[in-house]
């Protein structure tokens, strides 16, 4: 069974074909880091997706607004909402397909962290994925790898699983 897609023009969805993903470290919070990060991570690339953990989820969203266009989507795992509200805004206002990840055992993030970005980002999508702490890649690699990728293959279109028709377990 597959998922419902987003309505349409009325015609049928394409994924979109792969581009570069830049996935800023977490250190990429802290002043330095994060400079060289976004400053060399995203060079010469004219569109290309973001994943950002935790601390560095500031940065790339400083990175989308600075980026003239060229981020196409972002992905943030285990990510508390940053206190900036005019850079939550301004990042909002770019309209940019932006996915938020957190696990069901991740004790140092609360359940109002994923209300919160849906309140700030009424377009973006949460998932909470089962059984997975704050390390997400590593505690349900699998599991990560199929969300990340199908969201960003087709991010108007990402509701459920493609595959399997249901919400990750």
């Amino acid at each position: 069974m597959s998922a419902p897609h987003a309505p349409s023009s009325g015609k049928p969805s394409v994924p979109r074909p792969p581009a570069p993903l830049v996935a800023l470290p977490e250190e990429a919070g802290q002043p330095l880091a994060a400079r060289i990060a976004v400053k060399g991570s995203a060079e010469g690339l004219e569109s290309f997706d973001v994943l950002a953990r935790g601390p560095a989820t500031e940065k790339a969203m400083q990175m989308a607004l600075s980026s003239s266009g060229a981020v196409r989507a972002v992905v943030l795992i285990a990510a508390m909402p940053p206190p900036d509200s005019a850079l939550v805004e301004r990042f909002a206002a770019l309209k940019i397909p932006t996915l938020v990840l957190f696990g069901t055992r991740d004790a140092e993030i609360p359940a109002e962290a994923g209300r919160r970005w849906r309140a700030l980002l009424p377009g973006c999508q949460i998932v909470w994925l089962y059984d997975a702490g704050r390390d997400l890649p590593a505690d349900r690699p699998a599991a990560f790898a199929e969300l990340v990728l199908d969201f960003l293959s087709e991010p108007a279109a990402f509701l459920v699983n493609r595959r399997s028709g249901a919400l990750i377990p």
